[in-house]
């Protein structure tokens, strides 16, 4: 039964997997306290689903197993209800928003309870396949409890470390109850981790070996990809905020890196003519990823607390690229190889429709930047605050500025304010080097097309290529067809 925008129960779980362990690679974004307001919702959603979980079928050890993991989901929900009541009844954490990658976690695993039917075990045996991949998803859940309290046990450590800092200035005042709260949150949160950790030690990722990965849906990916970008341009036609402007960066970031991934595999089995590919297609996709990850590592920042999250249809838009590119490019716990690319998909058909992918990439690079010079877009107080304190420590005098580049109000409201000069025209440069990296990634797989490979490039307004055929004619990425695809 597929979710309200097409993502299965597995595809859910996956990408709820992934969004906690990219919390702990995005330091620059973790703030205990607002994790810690959402992660109590995250544990109760993540036991909702392991109740509607169906029972396996009774035979010889099975039961026991159960038993013992059903106790042990009801000791970790016993845990984090007494954190939350402890939570409640102090003013640390305080009221306020959550963190946005929690709340999405925990819309997934909500989502993913509502697709499973209740189903009788007694009346109907489950069937061995059915059964591992049962086992799969448990220990999938369980590692998302797991990472994900880890990520929040190093923001409140950094919590911890910002407040030690304070103190020792004497900058402010730290309340002796902050520093007594987090601490006790940190120790929790690393109990849970550890017993969450004694579940992942025996099934993860041994118990993905059995998970069910149905084959990848042959138009998918080109669907998702024509969603996208309509979603993507419409958004940002209108009145974008930083919140859109992220989601989007963030979004054509893991397009290149998806790009990379499939077309190094077309390259390394023969799809693609393979001198092509390493002169002029890799090194411009590593600069196109480049320019974009700038751009989504940036604009998260500029996200105001209130109001940062993007309409609906972006947002699903987003979650169908996710989708439709890991169930290629994903193998269980990670990258598949180039072997098991080569087996799940055509990788040259895949390379026509990231070709076409790489071309309207130019064009969102060019409506991402008209967006960021829109006077009426707003940034976060803080963000831009330290934003532009950064950019004038790098300038030719230094910090040399005592005055706020915000309002003492609206910084400690986290409002949105509009933005300097110094922090537009930062944005401004960075949205060119995407444009410049997105350009260069297009024409160079344009120019891989084949006979008509120049034709193809002129349309994106490059100039033409005299190596273009220079390079094998017979394994050449050909242009990108269109086909009848998967609606949404």
């Amino acid at each position: 039964m597929p979710a309200r925008e097409g993502r299965s129960l597995g595809e859910l779980l996956l990408d709820s997997d992934l969004l906690v362990r990219e919390v702990l690679m995005d330091t620059p974004l973790m703030d205990g306290r607002v994790m810690i307001r959402t992660w109590g919702e995250v544990v109760e959603a993540a036991a909702d689903l392991w109740r509607a979980f169906p029972e396996p079928s009774p035979h010889a050890g099975q039961s026991e197993r159960h038993n013992s993991a059903q106790d042990l989901m009801k000791q970790l929900q016993t845990m984090n209800n007494n954190l939350m009541k402890a939570s409640r009844r102090s003013p640390w954490p305080g009221t306020g928003l959550g963190d946005d990658r929690l709340l999405t976690v925990c819309e997934n695993l909500t989502t993913a309870a509502e697709l499973l039917p209740r189903r009788r075990t007694d009346v109907r045996p489950m069937r061995p396949e059915v059964e591992a991949d049962l086992d799969a998803a448990k220990a999938r859940l369980m590692h998302v409890l797991y990472v994900g309290a880890h990520g929040v046990q190093v923001a409140l450590n950094r919590d911890l470390r910002d407040l030690t800092a304070l103190s020792a200035t004497r900058r402010a005042a730290v309340p002796p109850e902050s520093r007594k709260r987090t601490v006790e949150a940190r120790d929790r949160v690393a109990a849970f981790e550890q017993l969450a950790g004694s579940y992942v030690a025996g099934t993860f990722p041994t118990a993905l070996h059995g998970e069910h990965k149905p084959p990848a849906e042959p138009d998918r990916l080109r669907q998702a990809l024509a969603t996208w970008d309509i979603q993507a341009h419409r958004s940002l036609s209108g009145a974008p905020t930083a919140g859109t402007i992220a989601l989007i960066a963030q979004t054509q970031a893991h397009i290149a890196f998806t790009s990379q991934t499939l077309l190094r595999a077309g390259s390394g089995s023969g799809a693609i003519e393979p001198g092509a590919y390493r002169t002029r297609l890799a090194p411009a996709l590593e600069s196109a990823q480049a320019s974009w990850v700038g751009l989504a590592t940036v604009w998260p920042q500029l996200a105001p607390s209130r109001g940062r999250r993007p309409g609906p249809d972006l947002v699903n838009a987003a979650n169908e690229i996710r989708a439709a590119t890991r169930e290629i490019i994903h193998d269980r716990s990670g990258l598949a190889s180039i072997e098991v690319l080569a087996a799940t998909v055509d990788l040259k058909q895949v390379s026509r429709t990231l070709q076409l992918g790489l071309a309207t990439s130019a064009d969102l690079a060019y409506a991402l930047r008209e967006s960021t010079e829109d006077p009426d877009l707003l940034g976060s107080a803080r963000g831009v605050n330290t934003m532009a304190m950064a950019l004038e420590a790098r300038g030719p005098y230094g910090n040399a500025s005592t005055e706020s580049w915000v309002r003492p109000v609206d910084h400690a409201h986290d409002r949105p304010v509009a933005l300097p000069d110094i922090v537009r025209e930062a944005l401004m440069r960075a949205a060119d080097r995407a444009i410049e990296g997105a350009k260069t990634a297009a024409g160079a797989a344009a120019y891989l097309s084949g006979p008509n490979g120049n034709d193809a490039a002129k349309t994106l307004g490059l100039k033409p290529d005299p190596l273009a055929h220079h390079h094998s004619q017979t394994r050449a990425l050909p242009a990108a067809t269109s086909g009848s695809g998967r609606l949404r």
